[in-house]
């Protein structure tokens, strides 16, 4: 369950980047990318992957598991 939650606090993590990125660069005529930009929207990538993976799949995310599998004989 905790890391089904902090899957959640990366997507909100996620949504609150991406709105300030949204108010920068509409905010302003149009311009090129700032460095603030780039980071908030590199901040909002990864927290989007990484919880989505989180919420989605689970503690079964970090299960060790053996490869190559064993035969099922």
């Amino acid at each position: 369950m905790k890391v089904r939650l902090e899957g959640f606090a990366l997507l909100a993590i996620c949504a609150l980047a991406l709105q300030r990125l949204h108010m920068l660069v509409h905010g302003a005529p149009w311009h090129q990318a700032s460095a603030q930009e780039l980071a908030l929207g590199v901040v909002a990538a990864i927290a989007g992957l990484c919880g989505a993976a989180c919420l989605a799949i689970g503690p079964a995310l970090f299960r060790p598991y053996v490869w190559p599998p064993a035969d099922g004989d």
